[in-house]
């Protein structure tokens, strides 16, 4: 047998074996009782101290893990926000190399993405200090900003990577924020200017707010020089709060950890848990105060002082019998045989069994408590140790052992809590304690300990657990204000939602005159006296009330129009108090003017149409019938459906009335058929109208004709992108492709080739035959250069008879590269060599090529355009119909454009 074994139970085992031995060994003298008697004492108060030790240990290891699980969550959320915002950094960098002018759509497109939500401004600062844009409202003076950090850091050559400032007072917006800064640098690594997101403090934690954790939790952020950027509590107190260089050493030692003690900032004792955020240069620590934990420790402390009393009465008990018969032989024994139906029985009321183990005889001894526990027959089968493992349940029994194992190696005292499993299948739970005895060769000679049923307790802590979880998530999960007072109006409990409406803390609200704090005033602001309030007259006249009409007031001072209902608290027949339920009726009232106003605004330029919550059309306004050629008569009484263009399959209808059904309102864009057959895109918003009971009642949707919105996006697109005569790309989406293949080519290491393709004598054929026909020619050399690429190559038209063909992936090595695109420009060559139809007139063009290979981001867009421009204008000033890839000479011996082209014209002069 080797169960944990306490202080106390190794008393009790010893008293047990010394019932057998001889009375005059027991009774030699008073000395010897009253030795065993202090011996008892100490030996349960030394249990009662190490368990109530064990206990504070356990209660405040699991406090610090749950706040380091939390820090772990928020740091998730931190790096996801920076993380955004360096991406609309990124973006807003690249959009001012490459295309300033709308660098302020970029920033408003921006604010519908990535800094949705954010209150944030954004400034791009030169390179002579100066800013050159900010979306700071007012037209702000322009300030000098070349002295900042935020600055200077980049000026100074500081590596491309998100800068996050101290908090700091900005000379433009006039409030204090951290600049989030990333540099913008020249394609050959020269230093431009800055682009910086101003971000106020309270942002960095602004999430923390909706998130379900206790209301004394405080989440920091802390710079890595120890300044304090971001707290979710009081943080204009402490914003710019630098730690001490000890104090930040002492984070710096581990990545993450817990301390509980006094909080630095404002003294208060928490659980503190730190965590470095690896993402980012940034310390984030979440506290707590312990004070439930310190409860919760007392408690359980307070139960074991209770327990160790008991016992402690018990052996006082034994002990004077004992002393009072210590003479009278006989009697003692008698005495002796009592006390250990005592003890015997004080083991049955609390359920502690005590055992003995033999090492060298393997002799194993149980009290009657034990065989009770274990649920075995003593007279059928004795005690050992085969049925003392057969009784544990079979997942636990290799802990037991290594347990026990481990005991004798450490030679100290252990204790676990298993599962017992009974023949009928049963679980029990007890606790189980032992120590050993070792002879002078450091060999254990005997164990002892006790077992304890604790299985009604472990049902119980359960139970409580499970209610007082159930108790407080119902008081938390109602969407109504419930406070309660006592007789004298003091606040003796508020859930969150009340203390939300309100405005205030819990902490702020428990404690404080309920009615001087949120109700001391009329509607119409005039003095409401507390002996007139209808919530404290219940606490003395028992009578519950209901209120619609009145005003409570909140911590900022504005007043919201509430519907309360007091009932009074009652214990027996006396009043304790009143619990009170209230709403706030805001949208209420709002919506009884509203509805006044809603048949007006039914019939307004934009179509409506109400349904039931079938979906089956109750009404439509005049709006509908214009859009839509459909008339009351037409539609009233049918489902929307009838409308259906075909143009969406069923997963999109599936997908809308899902989100329909979660959120309570779609909107979207959709296909419908007018009456006339004609298919046209609708913008529409459809809202569930919602009963008392949160059951959908009727469906409200709003719609109106987006044909021209989307014409007008479509022509947009195409002419800022694409060429209008062939539909190729222009030069502007050239540039972005060739940027992209840039990128592409420098990560893979693979060649990008770029041919410039001008036509032989265009200039001649729009002469003579005209402009439209010209136009023919380039429309069928835009097909004819499509079919000879990829799929993924690029076509596209720069102006007048000037065609680019971008061939991507061409691989690692150059020479196979070049020859590619050799092949592909000879297919070119060969299908712009066919004669072209024209109309009426048959015509024969030829092209000169001009080709260039890059690999990696070595020149600039412009540049391998104008290379591939020189290599063809070569091809020109020969005999043209040719391909020519360039070659560094061009340029080295003088060769440019000009050059060529008069070469060119030459050769063709008579």
């Amino acid at each position: 047998m080797h169960s944990s074994a306490s202080p106390s139970g190794v008393a009790t085992t010893r008293a047990l074996r010394w019932r057998h031995a001889p009375s005059v060994t027991l009774l030699a003298s008073l000395p010897q009782l009253l030795l065993l008697g202090a011996t008892l004492l100490v030996l349960i108060w030394s249990a009662v101290i190490w368990e109530a030790d064990r206990l504070k240990k356990e209660r405040l290891a699991n406090f610090g893990q749950n706040l380091m699980r939390l820090t772990e969550v928020l740091d998730e959320t931190v790096v996801r926000q920076l993380h955004q915002i360096d991406s609309a950094l990124l973006v807003m960098r690249a959009e001012y190399l490459s295309d300033k002018p709308h660098l302020l759509h970029t920033v408003e497109l921006l604010r519908q993405g990535p800094l949705k939500d954010l209150d944030v401004h954004v400034t791009i600062v030169g390179r002579d200090g100066y800013p050159e844009m900010t979306d700071v409202p007012g037209n702000p003076t322009p300030v000098y900003l070349g002295d900042r950090a935020h600055f200077r850091i980049f000026a100074d050559g500081g590596p491309d990577q998100l800068y996050i400032s101290d908090p700091v007072l900005g000379r433009i917006t006039k409030r204090w924020g951290m600049q989030m800064v990333r540099p913008i640098l020249a394609s050959d690594g020269k230093f431009l200017g800055i682009v910086v997101v101003f971000l106020p403090p309270e942002q960095l934690t602004r999430f923390v707010q909706p998130l379900t954790i206790d209301a004394d939790t405080i989440m920091t952020l802390v710079s890595t020089t120890g300044t304090l950027l971001s707290r979710s509590r009081d943080l204009p107190r402490f914003l710019g709060t630098r730690l001490t260089l000890e104090q930040l050493a002492e984070y710096r030692r581990n990545a993450s950890g817990f301390v509980l003690r006094r909080s630095v900032l404002d003294q208060v004792e928490r659980g503190i848990a730190h965590r470095w955020i690896k993402d980012y240069p940034l310390l984030l620590t979440v506290a707590r105060t312990p004070g439930g934990v310190y409860a919760e420790i007392a408690a359980a402390q307070q139960l074991l002082i209770v327990f160790g009393g008991a016992a402690s009465l018990i052996v006082l008990a034994a002990l004077a019998l004992l002393g009072k018969s210590w003479r009278q032989r006989e009697k003692a024994e008698l005495l002796l045989q009592r006390e250990h139906a005592n003890l015997a029985e004080a083991q049955q009321i609390v359920h502690i069994g005590s055992w003995e183990l033999e090492l060298a005889s393997g002799r194993v001894y149980w009290s009657d408590e034990v065989f009770r526990i274990f649920e075995i027959d003593k007279d059928r089968c004795p005690a050992s140790i085969d049925a003392f493992l057969n009784v544990i349940h079979p997942d636990d029994r290799e802990t037991v052992k290594q347990t026990y194992t481990t005991s004798l190696g450490k030679r100290e005292p252990y204790h676990l809590v298993h599962r017992l499993r009974m023949s009928d299948g049963r679980i029990k739970w007890v606790r189980e304690q032992g120590a050993s005895d070792f002879g002078t060769d450091g060999k254990p000679t005997r164990s002892s300990g006790t077992v304890q049923d604790i299985t009604e307790r472990v049902h119980e802590q359960a139970e409580l657990e499970d209610l007082s979880r159930e108790r407080l998530l119902l008081l938390e999960s109602t969407g109504e204000g419930i406070y309660g007072i006592d007789i004298k109006g003091n606040c003796s409990f508020i859930n969150q939602a009340a203390a939300r409406m309100l405005g205030y803390d819990v902490p702020e609200i428990i404690g404080k005159n309920i009615h001087t704090l949120i109700h001391h005033h009329h509607a119409d602001g005039s003095p409401y006296p507390m002996a007139d309030c209808p919530v404290y007259q219940t606490s003395t006249s028992g009578q519950s009330c209901e209120k619609e009409d009145e005003v409570f007031w909140r911590k900022d001072g504005t007043p919201f129009p509430v519907a309360y209902s007091a009932h009074p608290i009652r214990d027996a027949d006396r009043i304790t108090g009143t619990v009170t339920t209230f709403s706030d009726i805001t949208r209420r009232k709002q919506a009884e003017v509203e509805l006044r106003i809603a048949e007006t605004a039914f019939q307004t330029q934009e179509g409506m149409f109400v349904t039931d919550e079938h979906g089956v059309i109750l009404r439509i306004n005049s709006a509908f019938t214009d859009i839509t050629g459909y008339t009351a008569a037409d539609v009233v009484g049918k489902n929307p459906r009838i409308r259906s263009s075909g143009r969406h399959d069923a997963a999109f209808y599936g997908e809308m009335w899902a989100t329909l059904k979660s959120t309570g309102a779609w909107k979207g864009e959709i296909w419908n058929r007018h009456k006339n057959g004609n298919v046209y895109p609708e913008s529409i918003t459809i809202t569930a109208v919602k009963g008392d009971d949160t059951t959908v009642t009727h469906y409200v949707a709003s719609m109106h004709d987006i044909t021209t919105r989307k014409d007008a996006e479509e022509q947009i697109q195409s002419l800022a992108f694409f060429d209008p005569l062939t539909q190729l790309p222009n030069r502007r989406l050239l540039q972005d492709r060739m940027q992209q293949a840039s990128l592409a080519s420098a990560r893979s290491k693979s060649h990008v080739a770029l041919l410039f393709i001008d036509l032989d004598k265009f200039k001649t054929l729009n002469d003579t035959l005209g402009h439209d026909v010209g136009d023919l020619l380039l429309q069928q050399v835009a097909q004819r250069l499509l079919s000879c690429v990829r799929e993924a190559d690029t076509v596209a038209r720069l102006g007048g008879d000037e065609f680019v063909v971008m061939l991507e992936d061409l691989g690692e090595n150059r020479q196979e590269a070049m020859t590619q695109a050799a092949n592909i420009g000879e297919k070119i060559l060969a299908a712009l060599n066919q004669p072209y139809h024209l109309g009426a007139h048959v015509h024969h063009s030829t092209p000169s090529i001009g080709a260039t290979l890059f690999s990696g981001q070595g020149d600039t867009v412009e540049e391998l355009i104008k290379q591939a421009d020189l290599a063809m204008y070569q091809v020109k000033a020969a005999d043209r119909n040719a391909l020519r890839f360039f070659d560094p000479a061009m340029q080295a011996t003088g060769t440019d454009r000009q050059t060529a082209l008069s070469a060119a014209n030459l050769s063709t002069s008579p």
